[in-house]
């Protein structure tokens, strides 16, 4: 017989829902400034709500990605 194995969550269900809201907070305070949706980030959102990366994890994909974006402009003009 298999032996099925399940992982257990890295954060509660609760920290789940505390780092969604903040998520969404977050991704409402920027629309109103004009932020147009960036896969990679949103996909950073995703791991930091499910618990697979910190939140200095998630701070540090969001400036490596806004560096890359600004790099990519730079190299365009």
């Amino acid at each position: 017989m298999d032996r099925i194995t399940t992982e257990q969550p890295k954060i509660s269900a609760d920290e789940s829902a505390r780092r969604q809201y903040a998520v969404d907070q977050a991704r409402a305070a920027n629309m109103r400034q004009g932020y147009i949706h960036d896969p990679v980030l949103e996909a950073a959102n995703a791991r930091y709500v499910q618990g697979d990366i910190s939140l200095d994890e998630l701070r540090q994909e969001m400036r490596q990605a806004i560096a890359d974006d600004v790099k990519r402009s730079k190299n365009r003009e």
